[in-house]
């Protein structure tokens, strides 16, 4: 399985915050990824949570980051987390990416604000 030689690093997971990575047009799916922004409001509803006070906005895109990086990591490798074979080499995986964004949280926090900013501003409306 692909995901026992996968090595994540903070190099990989700032990549998962641009918004110019595709998957391979070939198949057919180049246009289906999510980019964080999207991901924080589709799949997460992270303005929801914002709104009424459960978390604060940093809090809340600390924790959406970490599995938009696992979803961008799947999807670029052609997987989705109920198709991952080893559930074991997918929790090694997430401890990972979870312990790297942590570890290196500012540097993630100042990509996403430089990179995201009117999805920020929009956030922190009504606050």
């Amino acid at each position: 399985m692909i995901l026992e030689k996968l090595v994540v690093n903070q190099s990989i997971i700032l990549e998962t915050l641009h918004n110019q990575w595709a998957r391979d047009p070939r198949d057919g799916k180049a246009l289906d990824c999510l980019h964080f922004d999207e991901y924080c409001v589709e799949v997460l509803d992270v303005k929801s949570g914002v709104d009424v006070g459960l978390f604060g906005v940093e809090i809340a895109l600390k924790s959406a980051l970490k599995p938009f990086a696992l979803y961008v990591i799947l999807y670029t490798l052609g997987y989705r987390q109920s198709e991952v074979e080893s559930q074991e080499n997918l929790e090694n995986v997430k401890e990972t990416i979870s312990k790297i964004v942590d570890d290196n949280w500012p540097e993630f926090y100042a990509k996403i604000k430089k990179s995201y900013s009117p999805f920020l501003h929009d956030l922190n409306k009504d606050r």
